[in-house]
């Protein structure tokens, strides 16, 4: 058995390929290879595998991928506490080998055996190392294994110069330098075999290209060897011997040198000071230790690393006489590679670049030798990866490492993470009147507070914001803040000199291939307050694993933030706002018609799905669409088995999806089913913002590309909504124009939807003519829920009209319809209007059973939220009916918390209907003075949602209280207008016999 991973990740059997698996196994078991035979803890596993972000299952997860890697590799995979090893010979293993056997040869000047070892290793190669493999610890070992790869092939170029194989090192090392452009040994190289081969103008052509290159590319002039070999070669003092290299690294004396490399340090350095503090503690009872003490500060692009890492620096000089040293690791806009980086650092330590050795492993040794006996400061900014600063980390613990990076580096063992977020608002407005002065701050305290928040908490955009300030003293702050305020300017204004957030943000955004940069362009346009990783799924169309990968790449780069875990357990992301302005900015050309049609269509099936399983509250009207999409079983999972959990995760991001897709002119027909689906959970809630957004944009997609139908289905949910609202008199607009549209165009199902909407708003005003000839109506013209819906209108008029044996008929037949139609709200609904039933007719034991009744169902429903609203309704016609029967126990205490939960659902018949109430109940058990208070208080909120039967039933309860002939008399005269029941219950009674027989 071989394991493979010089170029994609493989495992052989003999001949024969086995099958890894998805991402995540191929992480696994390139963790541990790049470990061999080592035992590797599981701990250890989960953070190279989710880079320090693991998933709460991460635990049970690793054990499942160990599972699909044994399938593969069987027994040479082994369970040892505290984790796993892997036994099995690797590329790698055999690279190493042969590399270190070459440079041996090489040494003992045998540059045959050396070219012979060098071909095998390098033949190992298939391709970039650990390829397909995205965690962070497996790009720092890739460059690691690039690196010694490179070192070989120079190797195997000397070892031919060496044999007189001048063309064939020739052409390696041309080959080399093409590729690598800034390797200046590779140049040395090549320049020593053309003027080998008696081609001078080629070989200081190379130096030409090479100071070209590293002038136009990073502003420097090429280092001291590669300018002494061409002005031998100039001078014509170049010896014709072959080229060999040190068999050692030389011994250096040299009078010891002490660096003060540090960038200037800032003096308005705000608001890091835990961080800080954490930092500097890191340098005490070093005398304890035998490691380096090493901190890795991580943070968004921006986000103050630098400056924090600069400042603890200085402060520590004291601390670390003999120096600091100092690399921006990304400087000149590239990478910088560890042996340049030691290069410098030998330099300012007193030893020449004459003195230094080219072999990396050699120089890395005489930079280790040099620090060994000095403390110093060394901080590496802007580091990549871990391999990257491996070979700058001292060997002892005299020395003191500050890493910046945007990546966590989580592949340094025994190095203390520190990350920095985002300034809170008060930090923010600090930093921004330390920049500009505190008298200019303190005179627009309003506009330095929108200045900060439009900043985002990032340290960088305050800085360049405070800067813009300072260039521009005439301006008030206010002129700034209305700037920055206009989105499509915000990147622009953060822009000041050589402070940029577009800047910062491009570093990272370079680093994306052509998949990362197409999820980061259309989860950016989508502008989602949140979302879940399997988003990218269906935008990307790949699978849920896969877009969790990608997603968590961004997250990697710090292009995306985890905003936590959702009801369901998932991680939720979302963008900083900068960096949503950013993107969108950068998807300007990006198709996006495709990807979201696909995203509305997923989540309209999953929408779907979870409505499916929870009460319905509405009638909304679910168009039948078409689609060819295939949602992947796992997703269909995580709805099912919490389909309340999901809907509230997910609602925020849908309603977002359906403003974005209009806004992007895409499929109005999946957002105006996707808006229908979501009206009953909206109502269950009572989130009336949310329902509104999502039927109002739907409403003007479809009216501008002129569907009549998808208009009437929203108008009629409009209608509901405002229903819900109790804004009785545009609900009736709503279903009215409803009605009008569904009946020009033959759509029997939405007419009878508005019928019914317009009867029940009728039945509500009290009246009744009207609002059965409306239910009738609906009857004849609708499905099931409808007619259901309906009879339940019925009921209640005949409930009112005081026809209790047709009343309790019509609740008796809505009962059987709701049931026969599985759906246990409406039989819950419909048993709770067949106990107001018997509570008129005096059965007041009925009416306590068919409300608790009402009751449990609702509670068994499944909904949380849902079930909760709903129970109120049956509360209701429970505390009345006990209150009826006598049972006046605990009856205020009922009636208050159904009181609480209408206010809190902002529904204010509830409120009106339970605050007279307890009213009634106050006035039953004699307190009149509270009775009347409850009761004036009802009556203002009656008259305010303009419901006539209900202010004559309050109007006759406060009578009652107050003795108010007067008021009683109007109550009558009012109950008579209405042809409500009342008027032959109150018939030859006056306010004190009534309430004498309460």
């Amino acid at each position: 058995m071989r394991a493979l991973v010089l170029g994609p990740i493989e495992v052989w059997v003999g001949d024969r390929q086995v099958s890894l698996g998805g991402p995540k196994p191929r992480t696994l078991l390139a963790a541990l290879l790049l470990q061999p035979r080592q035992v590797v803890p599981v701990e250890r596993l989960i953070d190279l595998i989710w880079d320090e972000a693991p998933p709460q299952t991460a635990g049970a997860l690793v054990h499942t991928y160990v599972s699909s890697l044994r399938r593969a590799v069987g027994k040479a995979l082994v369970t040892r506490a505290p984790g796993y090893l892997l036994d099995v010979d690797s590329d790698v293993e055999q690279f190493n080998k042969h590399l270190t056997t070459a440079r041996q040869a090489e040494r003992a000047d045998d540059p045959a055996t050396a070219i012979t070892h060098y071909q095998h290793g390098l033949a190992l190669w298939r391709g970039p190392a650990l390829h397909g493999v995205e965690s962070a610890f497996a790009r720092g070992h890739a460059m690691t294994l690039e690196e010694s790869r490179l070192s070989a092939e120079e190797g195997l170029g000397r070892c031919e110069l060496a044999q007189n194989r001048v063309e064939d090192a020739i052409a390696r090392l041309s080959s080399l330098a093409n590729a690598h452009p800034a390797r200046e040994d590779t140049r040395e190289l090549l320049m020593r075999a053309f003027h080998r081969a008696g081609r001078q103008a080629d070989a200081l052509n190379v130096y030409r290209d090479a100071r070209e290159y590293l002038l136009d590319e990073l502003g420097i002039e090429p280092g001291e060897k590669l300018r002494e070999l061409q002005t031998a070669i100039l001078n014509g003092t170049l010896e014709v011997a072959p080229h060999k290299t040190a068999v050692a690294a030389p011994v250096v004396t040299t009078q010891q040198v002490v660096p003060h490399h540090l960038p200037p340090d800032i003096s308005d350095f705000t608001g890091r000071e835990e961080a800080l503090k954490q930092v500097l503690s890191l340098t005490e009872g070093q005398e304890e230790r035998t490691a380096t003490p090493t901190v890795v500060v991580s943070g968004f692009g921006g986000a103050g690393k630098s400056a924090l890492a600069v400042h603890a620096a200085h402060l520590l000089r004291k601390s670390y006489p003999d120096g600091q040293l100092f690399a921006d690791l990304r400087g000149a806009g590239r990478d910088l590679e560890p042996q340049e980086v030691i290069g410098r650092f030998l330099g300012l330590l007193g030893i020449p670049g004459q003195d230094q050795p080219a072999a990396p492993d050699e120089r890395v040794e005489l930079y280790r030798r040099t620090v060994s006996d000095r403390r110093l400061v060394i901080v590496l900014d802007n580091a990549r990866s871990e391999a990257q600063v491996r070979p700058l980390l001292p060997g002892n613990a005299n020395c003191f490492v500050i890493i910046t990076s945007r990546s966590r580096l989580t592949g340094l063992e025994g190095a203390e993470p520190i990350e920095l977020g985002f300034f809170d608002s008060a930090v923010s407005g600090e930093m921004l009147s330390r920049i500009v002065g505190t008298d200019r701050v303190g005179a627009e305290p309003e506009a330095a507070q929108r200045i900060s928040e439009l900043c985002g908490g990032v340290p960088l955009a305050l800085r360049a914001a405070g800067a813009k300030l300072l260039a521009r003293p005439h301006w008030p702050l206010k002129t700034l803040a209305k700037r920055l305020s206009d989105e499509r300017r915000r990147l622009d204004e953060l822009e000041t000199g050589d402070l940029a957030i577009r800047s910062s943000l491009k570093l990272n955004y370079s680093e994306l291939d052509d998949r990362h940069r197409k999820a980061f362009h259309l989860l950016s346009l989508l502008d989602l307050p949140d979302f879940g990783a399997w988003v990218a799924a269906p935008l990307l169309d790949i699978s849920p694993y896969d877009a969790e990968d990608v997603v968590e790449h961004l997250v990697d780069l710090r292009l995306v933030d985890v905003a936590g875990v959702d009801q369901i357990g998932r991680v939720r992301y979302r963008f900083h706002d900068l960096v949503q302005l950013f993107g969108a900015e950068q998807a300007a050309r990006e198709p996006a018609t495709e990807a979201v049609t696909r995203l509305l269509e997923t989540w309209l099936a999953l929408v779907e799905t979870g409505v499916r399983k929870l009460p319905r509250v509405t009638l909304g009207l679910r168009p039948k669409l078409h689609t060819e999409i295939e949602v992947d079983p796992r997703l269909e999972e995580d709805v099912e088995e919490d389909p309340t959990g999901w809907l509230h995760s997910e609602t925020d991001a849908v309603v977002r999806a359906v403003e974005r897709a209009h806004d992007l002119g895409v499929d109005e027909l999946t957002t105006t089913v996707i808006t229908s689906l979501l009206s009953s959970p909206f109502a269950a809630r009572n989130e009336f913002g949310n329902w509104q957004r999502t039927h109002e944009v739907a409403l003007r997609s479809a009216r501008e590309r002129g569907n009549r139908r998808a208009e009437a289905v929203l108008l009629a949910g409009l209608g509901q909504l405002r229903y819900e609202q109790d804004d009785f008199a545009a609900a009736l607009t709503s279903f009215q124009q409803a009605a009008e549209i569904a009946g020009e165009i033959d759509e029997p199902e939405t007419l009878a939807v508005a019928c019914v909407g317009m009867g029940t708003v009728y039945r509500d005003l009290a009246e009744f003519d009207r609002a059965r000839e409306l239910l009738d109506q609906a009857i004849t013209l609708g499905d099931k829920g409808v007619v259901a819906a309906a009879s339940y209108g019925v009921g209640a008029i005949h409930r009112d009209h005081g026809d209790l044996a047709e009343a309790t008929r019509a609740f008796e037949r809505c009962v059987e319809l709701y049931q026969a139609q599985d759906d246990q709200r409406g039989e819950a609904l419909a048993l709770r209007g067949l106990s107001l039933c018997h509570r008129a007719a005096g059965a007041f034991a009925e009416a306590v059973a068919l409300s608790r009744e009402a009751e449990q169902i609702l509670r068994e429903a499944g909904d949380e939220l849902g079930a909760t609203y709903a129970a109120q309704s049956a509360a209701q016609s429970l505390a009345k009916a006990s209150l009826r029967a006598g049972e006046l126990d605990g009856v205020d205490d009922l009636l208050a918390e159904c009181l609480e939960v209408c206010t809190r659902q902002h529904d204010r018949f509830g409120v009106a209907l339970m605050t007279r109430t307890l009213g009634e109940a106050a006035l039953a058990q004699g307190r009149d003075e509270e009775a009347a208070a409850l009761l004036e208080d009802a009556l203002a909120q009656w008259t305010e949602l303009g419901l006539p039967i209900w202010r004559a039933r309050t109007m006759r309860d406060l009578a009652a209280a107050t003795a108010n002939d007067d008021m009683w008399s109007q109550a009558k005269q009012l109950f008579g207008q209405l042809g409500a029941r009342e008027v032959r219950e109150l018939e030859e009674l006056s306010a004190g016999e009534w309430r004498s027989a309460l």
